[in-house]
C-alpha cells in the first residue's frame, strides 16, 4: 500500500506543476497517506453488512473563555480518539468525516451546542448512521468533565448520556472510561479482556502533545479549504504551521506515534513542493 500511495503521489505531482496545485499536492499528499495507513485489528470479526453505522460528531467546548482557546483542538481530538477506540471493537462502521462534508447541519450543531432529535434522525439517516454521538467538555482548574449524549436513530431518541469526570492530566484514561460507558449504552458489553486491549491504545498520555497534535490536524483541514478557495499562500502558512505543532508534539513525547506519523507525512510533502 506504501508503494502504490508513492506512485499515485508521483502522477499527482505531474499533473499538478502551478502553484495553486503544488499547494494542493501538498495536502493531496498528507490526506492520502492518513487514508492509507492500515487499518487496526479489531477485537471482534462482525462483518462489515451487520456492523450499526456510528456518527461520532465533533466535541463542544464548554470551556471557560479565558481558557477556551487552548483546549480548541480537542473538539476534534476526543472525537477522533473515540473513533479509533470504537472501531477497534469491530461492531461498528464509523462514519468518516468525508461522508459529512456536505451536511451543513453539523457545523451548526458544533457552533451552538444545540440538540435537535429530529435534525440528528434526518442526518443520521442521510449518512447511514444508527447511533450519534453528540458530546462537550469542559475544563477548568485542572479538572475534566466529557459527557456525550447517545442517539438512537432508528428510535428516533436519546438513550443516555454518559459522563466523566477527573483530572485533566489523566484525558487519556476518562476517554477510555467514556468508551466503556457508550458501549453499555449500546448494548454492546466489552469482556474484561476487550477492556484491557482498548486500555492499552493510548496515543499519548501528554495533554500538552495531545493539543499541539490535533491543533496541527485542524490547521491541515483549514489549510484544504484555503487552497480549495484558491488561497495559496495563506494555505502554504498554515501547513508550515502545522508541521511546526507536529514537531512540538513529538518533542513534548518521542513516542506519540500518531504525531510522528503527521510529521512525517507532511515533512514528506513539504520539501519537495514548496
Amino acid at each position: 500500500m506504501h508503494h502504490l500511495s508513492i506512485l499515485l503521489w508521483r502522477i499527482f505531482m505531474q499533473r499538478f506543476t502551478k502553484p495553486l496545485g503544488i499547494v494542493i499536492s501538498v495536502l493531496f499528499v498528507f490526506s492520502m497517506f492518513c487514508s492509507s495507513d492500515q487499518k487496526p485489528k479489531t477485537l471482534r470479526n462482525t462483518p462489515r453488512e451487520l456492523r450499526k453505522g456510528l456518527l461520532i460528531l465533533n466535541f463542544y467546548n464548554a470551556t471557560p473563555k479565558s481558557r477556551s482557546a487552548e483546549f480548541e483542538p480537542w473538539e476534534y481530538g476526543l472525537a477522533s480518539m473515540l473513533m479509533t477506540d470504537m472501531e477497534s471493537i469491530g461492531v461498528f462502521n464509523i462514519i468518516s468525516k468525508e461522508a459529512m462534508k456536505d451536511v451543513i447541519a453539523e457545523q451548526e450543531f458544533q457552533q451552538t451546542g444545540m440538540i435537535d432529535p429530529k435534525t440528528l434522525v434526518k442526518l443520521g439517516n442521510l449518512v447511514g448512521a444508527q447511533y450519534i454521538l453528540k458530546g462537550s467538555f469542559m475544563e477548568m482548574n485542572g479538572m475534566l468533565r466529557i459527557e456525550t449524549q447517545v442517539f438512537s436513530v432508528e428510535k428516533g431518541v436519546q438513550l443516555q448520556t454518559a459522563v466523566v469526570n477527573g483530572k485533566t492530566d489523566t484525558f487519556f484514561a476518562l476517554e477510555k472510561e467514556l468508551v466503556d460507558k457508550i458501549t453499555q449504552i449500546v448494548d454492546v458489553v466489552l469482556t474484561e479482556t476487550e477492556k484491557n486491549v482498548i486500555l492499552s491504545q493510548i496515543e499519548t498520555k501528554s495533554v500538552e502533545a495531545s493539543l499541539k497534535n490535533y491543533k496541527g490536524e485542524l490547521t491541515v483541514e483549514e489549510a484544504k479549504k484555503l487552497a480549495q478557495a484558491g488561497k495559496k499562500e495563506e494555505a502554504k502558512k498554515l501547513i508550515e504551521e502545522a508541521k511546526k505543532d507536529f514537531k512540538e508534539a513529538v518533542a513534548i513525547d518521542p513516542n506519540y506515534e500518531k504525531a510522528k506519523k503527521n510529521l512525517s507525512k507532511i515533512s514528506m510533502a513539504i520539501p519537495v513542493t514548496l
